[in-house]
């Protein structure tokens, strides 16, 4: 065999053993995918309500939940049961699909979907503790 033709061999082994390294399950991808998505979707949410002054909590925000608050809306609460910011929770047993909003003063649990939130979205900033909750019709 001519050292051409052993090149080329070597050259193909070390190709198909590259691809084998970066072969994934289907299985494997379609979750990664998802995953991918899931992240996408977060960031584009995160700069989306960033950008009206939701600050997102590190502190309060863990792998299962996700929370951003309003800081206008803080009110200095004497009660650790009732928010004393108005706040909104991604949780990932929710799989984003619905955005939980707690306003300010109270411990009640509003739910959205994600183009519902942003539609109402002025309605949940307006308010101040001591308000009247609005209330959402369906």
């Amino acid at each position: 065999m001519s050292k051409r033709s052993e090149a080329k061999k070597a050259r193909r082994r070390k190709r198909r053993a590259a691809r084998n390294e970066r072969w994934v399950p289907d299985a494997v991808m379609a979750s990664l995918s998802d995953d991918i998505e899931t992240a996408a979707l977060l960031e584009e949410f995160d700069q989306r309500i960033s950008e009206r002054g939701w600050v997102f909590d590190e502190d309060a925000s863990d792998e299962e939940s996700a929370l951003w608050c309003y800081p206008p809306s803080q009110a200095d609460l004497d009660d650790d049961e009732i928010a004393d910011m108005t706040t909104i929770v991604l949780t990932a047993a929710d799989d984003t699909d619905i955005v939980h909003v707690v306003f300010v003063g109270t411990a009640d649990d509003y739910q959205f979907g994600f183009q519902e939130l942003f539609e109402c979205l002025d309605v949940i900033e307006a308010y101040r503790h001591g308000d009247p909750v609005p209330s959402f019709s369906a």
